[in-house]
C-alpha cells in the first residue's frame, strides 16, 4: 500500500488515495472517525479541536470491504484566509522551507507544514490498523512522560485524557495548566507498542530494507517528534553486553523472555511485540520568544496565535497509525507474510 494526499490546515480540508490494498477487509468508517477524534482531543490541545467536526468520507469501498484503492476527503468545517507574516517562528518550518522554496510567503508554508496534515496520516493508518487486527496483529500506545512528570511503569490503570498512568494524571494536568497560562508549552515522551507481529519482516541487506528504518523513519515524519528509540533505546550506553543480552528459552521455536531491543535485531522483526519510544518536543508557538523578519531583516518578537499547549498523548495516536501502515506496507511486500492478508 502507498498513500497519497494533499490539503491545508486553513483552507478546505484534506484529501487523498490509499492505493493497492488488500482486498476483502471490512473497514469500519466509524472506527477511523474515533481515531480522528483521538487525535484531536485531549487536554492541553488549543479550542480550535472543538470546531473541527473530523468526519471522513470514504469511497472505493464494495458493501464496506476493500476492493483496491480507497479515497477520502476530510472536509475542514471551519475556513478562512489568515493574515500574511514574514517574521520566521523558531523551532517551526518557516526559515527552513523559506530557503528550500524560495518565498518569504510564510503563511502558505506553514498552511502546508503545518501539523493539522496528521489526519492524512490517521486515516491511511487507520485503515491500515484495522486490517491488521482482523490478521491478529494490535497497536496502541501510552503516555510515558509530560515535562519533568515521568512514569517509572505504564502498567497502571489507563486515563483516558492523556493515555497515562492515571496515579500520574493530576500532576501532568497542572504541569499543563502552568504552562498554558504561561503561554508556554510542555513535551514528553509516548510510547507505542504493537503485538502478534511475526518474526521475519524486514532484512539487513541493503540498508533501506531494515524495518527498524523504515519505521523510525516514519515516526520522525511525525511533527514534533525528535527522537525514537527501540526497547532500551538509549538506556545501552550504560549497560554492559552481558546486561542487555536478551533471555530466551525454546518453545516451539525461539520465545523471548525479554524485549530489549524492541522486537527488532539486525533489521528484522524477531517475533517479540514492537515496542518504540518517540520523545515528542514542547509546541514552539509560545509567547515571548524573539525572531527575525524575513524582509526587514529585524529582530521582532515572533507573532504567536492560538497553539496547543501539549501534544504528547495525541502524537502516540498519530504513531499507532503510522506504525500500522508501515507494518502492512511490508507484510504485503514479504512473500512469506502474504498468506497473512489473503482472503
Amino acid at each position: 500500500m502507498k498513500v497519497v494526499f494533499d490539503g491545508t490546515s486553513h483552507g478546505e480540508g484534506y484529501s487523498g488515495t490509499v492505493c493497492d490494498l488488500p482486498e476483502g477487509f471490512y473497514i469500519d468508517v466509524e472506527g477511523i472517525n474515533e481515531e480522528l477524534r483521538l487525535r484531536k482531543c485531549g487536554y492541553g490541545r488549543s479550542n480550535r479541536q472543538n470546531t473541527e467536526e473530523d468526519k471522513v468520507i470514504l469511497s472505493g469501498l464494495k458493501n464496506g470491504f476493500t476492493a483496491g484503492d480507497v479515497t477520502f476527503c476530510l472536509p475542514n468545517r471551519k475556513h478562512s484566509a489568515k493574515p500574511p507574516f514574514t517574521a520566521i517562528r523558531p523551532n517551526h518550518a518557516d526559515w527552513a522551507a523559506s530557503v528550500r522554496h524560495g518565498t518569504v510567503d510564510l503563511r502558505a508554508l506553514s498552511e502546508r507544514a503545518s501539523a493539522r496534515n496528521s489526519v492524512g496520516y490517521v486515516i491511511a493508518g487507520a485503515i491500515a490498523r484495522q486490517i491488521l487486527g482482523q490478521t491478529g496483529i494490535e497497536i496502541f500506545s501510552r503516555t510515558v512522560q509530560v515535562g519533568d512528570v515521568v512514569a517509572t511503569s505504564d502498567n497502571g490503570l489507563c486515563e483516558k485524557e492523556l493515555r497515562a498512568d492515571g496515579s500520574l494524571t493530576e500532576e501532568m494536568k497542572k504541569r499543563i495548566e502552568s504552562a498554558r497560562l504561561k503561554g508556554d508549552s510542555l513535551g514528553g515522551k509516548v510510547r507505542v507498542v504493537a503485538t502478534g507481529v511475526p518474526a521475519g519482516i524486514g532484512d539487513f541487506f541493503p540498508y533501506s530494507e531494515r524495518i527498524d528504518g523504515k519505521i523510525a523513519g516514519a515516526m520522525m515524519s511525525i511533527p514534533s517528534v525528535k527522537a525514537v528509540e527501540f526497547g532500551k533505546g538509549t538506556e545501552f550506553a550504560g549497560m554492559s553486553g552481558s546486561e542487555s543480552a536478551e533471555k530466551v528459552c525454546w518453545d516451539n521455536g525461539v520465545k523471548y523472555l525479554t524485549n530489549n531491543c524492541g522486537g527488532v535485531t539486525g533489521g528484522i522483526t524477531d517475533g517479540a511485540d514492537l515496542d518504540i519510544t518517540l520523545t515528542v518536543k514542547p509546541v514552539p508557538t509560545v509567547k515571548g520568544v524573539l525572531s527575525v523578519d524575513l524582509i526587514t531583516g529585524q529582530q521582532v518578537m515572533q507573532m504567536y496565535e492560538r497553539a496547543d499547549t501539549c501534544v504528547v498523548p495525541n502524537v502516540g495516536i498519530i504513531a499507532e497509525n503510522m506504525l500500522a501502515t508501515v507494518l502492512l506496507g511490508e507484510i504485503q511486500r514479504h512473500p512469506k507474510y502474504c498468506k497473512l492478508i489473503e482472503r
